[in-house]
């Protein structure tokens, strides 16, 4: 599996590609498969392959595209601002938001942490539970990987949410695709480790308001939650290069010329607004990822 992250403004966009549990297994983890979806709790520990964008844009608003068609309906929501089988990922960052907590003593402070705003997977197993287990807006998309003889990687992702409403939601992927970029490696061997936040200072604790659900969803995985959620997630892998994304968008999922997709998120030449076409990044092959219990309040 590959993760794609993004990071806006900051934008951090991370993209996963084959994040499987570290225990592995042959089950079919497809989302025609008949299995039922089952909760896994937290702790999760998987690997992968991860690529990851971190861009420091000009402060604007967030776009509408920030959020995907269920979330941004939620008008709570935008306010507040192994186990699961293999999975593609790509994840949206934009920044950092203040939220209300409450402590174990029930104490009320105002907080100031990033969230994933809009993230897409590849399976209904790990969509669910990465709802439920975390409040992370998990939707379904296609993902479609190619690797080139010149080393480079490019990704397209091709969601199911942006299809419109119908009686079977998000039960098909779109036609054109909602991201894409090219991945250039220019320095390898390098380690890496996302502790390295926490010894420069950075508090990366992931903090994610309730999720609005919804029952229409074509394979039962788009559950709502009713508290908040906050979690530190763990990347790290000896073998890192330093690369350049090319962001690229071409057309994308223009719907003709209104500058905008079917669900209406603009289309931005290079995806963000702001962000340059050539963006330095990252991929990290063979990463170790992980995702501990949660803390639960409200």
């Amino acid at each position: 599996m590959r993760i794609t992250s993004a990071l806006l403004g900051s934008l951090a966009a991370t993209a996963v590609k084959t994040l499987q549990p570290s225990s592995g297994g042959a089950d079919d983890w497809t989302n025609n498969s008949t299995k039922p979806i089952e909760l896994v709790p937290a702790p999760w520990s998987l690997h992968g392959t991860v690529y990851s964008i971190a861009s420091v844009l000009p402060p604007s608003e967030l776009p509408v595209k920030a959020y995907g068609p269920l979330e941004r309906s939620s008008p709570a929501y935008v306010a507040a601002a192994d186990p699961v089988g293999p999975y593609d990922e790509l994840l949206m960052v934009p920044g950092y938001f203040k939220y209300p907590h409450v402590d174990e003593q029930g104490r009320r402070s105002e907080r100031l942490n990033p969230s994933i705003t809009r993230i897409y997977v590849s399976q209904k197993y790990t969509a669910k539970n990465g709802r439920m287990n975390w409040n992370i807006p998990k939707h379904l998309a296609k993902f479609v990987w190619t690797d080139e003889a010149d080393g480079s990687t490019t990704v397209k992702v091709y969601p199911h949410d942006t299809t419109g409403t119908n009686p079977n939601a998000e039960s098909a992927p779109s036609t054109l695709p909602f991201f894409q970029t090219t991945f250039s490696p220019l320095l390898g061997g390098l380690p890496f480790s996302t502790d390295l936040y926490a010894w420069i200072g950075i508090n990366a604790t992931l903090a994610q308001p309730p999720l609005p659900g919804n029952p229409d969803a074509a394979h039962g995985e788009l559950a709502g939650t009713q508290q908040w959620r906050a979690v530190v997630p763990g990347q790290a892998s000896d073998r890192s290069s330093l690369g350049m994304f090319d962001m690229g968008q071409g057309k994308g999922d223009a719907v003709g010329n209104t500058g905008k997709n079917a669900v209406g998120d603009e289309v931005f030449p290079n995806f963000w607004p702001g962000m340059p076409r050539l963006t330095l990044g990252l991929k990290m092959e063979n990463a170790k990822i992980s995702f501990g219990e949660p803390e639960i309040w409200g």
